[in-house]
């Protein structure tokens, strides 16, 4: 009697154990891949994290193509039909699984380009009233009295009308494009000292701080500055014409 060939025995037992652990080992990444993206929209300190998920991911899934094209070769050396019709079969399960991983990392991804923004304000002269208003890309101007322009999910956060104060806007999904930042002396109400207003910029990567801006006029609207978001979700400052005198009305 013929005895059974041992490369058809070992590829349609150790190799397929091989293959289905590497296919295991991807989905295992990939979910837990997945919490780190949670976590990290949480917060921007974990960014590095969620970006270190992505590559072992990726690399997993790389080593996962190897494996399928080697065991696509061996395939075509078998001469087992019952084997071959078995294998081909795990082959095409297999690759359904990576490409629905692949379609999962991909919208990760993208997610990863998208950044959040806060701008804070504060101001120390006691009793002013300072206004921040924030302008996105769209035009949108968001304000103490506009603090939400739907379908943006961006919003004015905190209003303070009695200095020492803090003014927050927030933007958890900034899509990119040119950002204005302007500071407005609502009201005054301590001749003593112009107030001087602080401000920054926190966003997934960072923080940068904008130029203090000096008010001396009560109404009077300067702009503080313009930022951009790129498509990888960076932020970018233009402070070159911050403190420029914009009128008395708006920021826009």
């Amino acid at each position: 009697m013929k005895t059974k060939s041992r490369e058809i025995n070992v590829f349609s037992v150790s190799a397929l154990d091989l293959f289905a652990s590497a296919l295991g080992a991807f989905i295992v990444m990939s979910m837990i891949f997945m919490v780190f993206f949670t976590m990290t929209s949480q917060g921007a300190d974990r960014t590095e994290d969620l970006q270190a998920a992505l590559d072992a991911c990726e690399d997993a899934r790389a080593q996962l193509e190897d494996d399928l094209a080697q065991c696509e070769s061996r395939l075509e050396q078998s001469v087992d039909a019952a084997a071959l019709d078995r294998c081909q079969t795990a082959l095409e399960d297999a690759q359904n699984g990576l490409d629905a991983v692949g379609t999962e990392l991909e919208s990760c991804r993208r997610a990863l380009k998208k950044t959040f923004v806060l701008v804070l304000a504060s101001w120390s002269s006691e009793g002013d009233d300072v206004d921040l208003h924030v302008v996105d890309p769209q035009g949108r101007e968001f304000y103490f009295d506009d603090k939400r322009h739907p379908p943006s999910s961006a919003v004015f956060e905190e209003d303070s009308e009695i200095g020492p104060g803090n003014e927050i806007w927030r933007h958890p999904n900034a899509e990119p494009g040119r950002y204005r930042v302007c500071y407005k002396f609502f009201e005054l109400r301590n001749s003593e000292d112009d107030p001087v207003v602080r401000g920054s910029v926190y966003w997934q990567g960072d923080k940068i701080d904008i130029p203090n801006v000096r008010l001396t006029r009560e109404k009077e609207v300067r702009l503080a500055v313009e930022f951009e978001v790129d498509g990888d979700g960076n932020v970018v400052l233009d402070r070159s014409s911050s403190g420029r005198f914009l009128g008395t009305e708006m920021c826009a």
